[in-house]
């Protein structure tokens, strides 16, 4: 089966599969509170003292605050990271996705790391992890385990299939530890016993439960401290199911991830707000892990083209800025990624933020505004009487910055929602 033929439906199922709504309250209503909720749930009151070398407070000097970085993950799959043969477009990719993104999702399917049973394959990974890095981002890892992403050789026996499996969890969480420290460890597994392979035999004989505890086992024991994920786009009761099971069996479970790949019509914002709610009862953070909207005419034939269009480019935005919004103002919500930032760099599909020749579209500039200029902290203000400033900001990486006499005394410091934020500077002796 073509990718874009999976993709698409994938889309259906994953934006039928749930089909209750908010109760009470409409989409409209619910992002109409939205703005009151961030204040609450995502900014932090903060308080900078500035000390002279004998620890007295000084006053009436202007202090500069710049957020550097979110705590919130903002991301995206890295899919076309390093892929440009043309070095200018390269260069260009790296910059769309940096200036946007925290997070980045590494794509390490048992296919391409093994494409023999005597051969692995790490140089692009290897790649792609270090230039992520260098920019400050966040790497996840996905997947360890996809029940449909297995190379030709591997084995059918189920048994066979989970000592190998258990070998290669083993391998990469503990050659990536630092590099990468978040990982959807297993994907799909409520439809993995449908797949034709040794994964999906293992599934079929262990069950779904035991299947996804094992796997998620192996990865704490060779990463102590890594995230460790869930990720479907069956959202359905079978998945409420799997996470209650293994929240049952102290599976080391640390967040779910939730796929949103939206087909022919996009969700209904009462549907956002109500799969947050779903989901939120099971006690661990969501994800929405990979997100698609469309920018297409959908009453064209996309059998032959499916081209980005200015209207659907526009309808893309407005639903992008909409969306991100509610999840944004959600507490149980902890992460929210794009799934292909270019369109076509997975299959064929007008899903990217940015066109395939590179050029942002309006939803890339839209999400921009509000990442890093609505939700984003910047002030500058005078030290009072006790030498110290006061301001609310949002949870993040903050550069703290006072120029003197005598040059620029620089502090960096993390605002959090959940402690007392109180930033001491200490200048210098004249």
């Amino acid at each position: 089966m073509r990718l874009s033929t999976l993709l698409f439906l994938l889309m259906q199922i994953g934006g039928c599969s749930y089909a209750a709504f908010a109760q009470g309250e409409s989409g409209e209503q619910l992002l109409k509170g939205a703005e009151a909720r961030i204040e609450k749930l995502r900014k932090a009151d903060v308080t900078v003292s500035l000390l002279d070398s004998k620890g007295k407070p000084v006053s009436g000097v202007s202090v500069k605050v710049e957020q550097v970085r979110h705590s919130f993950l903002f991301g995206c799959a890295a899919i076309s990271l390093l892929k440009h043969s043309d070095s200018k477009k390269e260069q260009d990719y790296q910059k769309l996705f940096g200036d946007l993104f925290n997070f980045a999702t590494v794509l390490t399917y048992w296919q391409d790391t093994d494409p023999t049973p005597d051969r692995q394959n790490f140089t692009l990974i290897d790649s792609q992890v270090e230039a992520l890095k260098a920019k400050g981002i966040t790497v996840k890892g996905h997947p360890l385990i996809l029940a449909g992403a297995s190379p030709r050789w591997a084995p059918a026996d189920p048994d066979e299939t989970r000592t190998l499996t258990e070998k290669r969890i083993r391998q990469l969480a503990s050659r990536f530890k630092g590099k990468i420290d978040a990982w959807d460890v297993v994907g799909d597994v409520t439809t993995a016993g449908g797949a034709k392979t040794g994964l999906g035999a293992w599934a079929r004989k262990s069950g779904p439960s035991q299947f996804t505890a094992d796997a998620l086992t192996w990865a704490r024991a060779a990463n102590s401290t890594a995230l460790l994920m869930y990720n479907d786009y069956k959202l359905d009761g079978d998945y409420t199911k799997l996470i209650q099971d293994l929240n049952g069996m102290n599976a080391p479970l640390d967040a779910i991830g939730l796929e949103a790949h939206m087909g022919d019509s996009n969700w209904s914002l009462e549907k956002l707000w109500q799969t947050c709610e779903t989901f939120s009862s099971l006690k661990k953070p969501i994800h929405f892990s990979e997100i698609t909207v469309l920018s297409d005419d959908p009453r064209e034939d996309h059998a032959k083209a499916w081209p980005s269009t200015p209207g659907g480019e526009q309808r893309q935005a407005d639903y992008a800025e909409k969306m991100y919004t509610l999840l944004f103002s959600h507490p149980a919500v902890h992460a929210i990624a794009w799934w292909n930032l270019v369109d076509e760099d997975w299959d064929r599909i007008p899903g990217g933020l940015v066109r395939k020749d590179l050029t942002p579209k309006p939803a890339y500039d839209r999400l921009m505004k509000l990442i890093k200029g609505k939700w984003w902290t910047t002030t500058e203000a005078k030290t009072d009487k006790k030498g110290s400033i006061k301001f609310r900001g949002f949870a993040g990486h903050y550069r703290i910055s006072v120029l003197t006499r005598s040059g620029k005394v620089e502090e960096f410091a993390d605002i959090s929602t959940d402690k007392s934020n109180a930033i001491v500077l200490k200048l210098p002796a004249k």
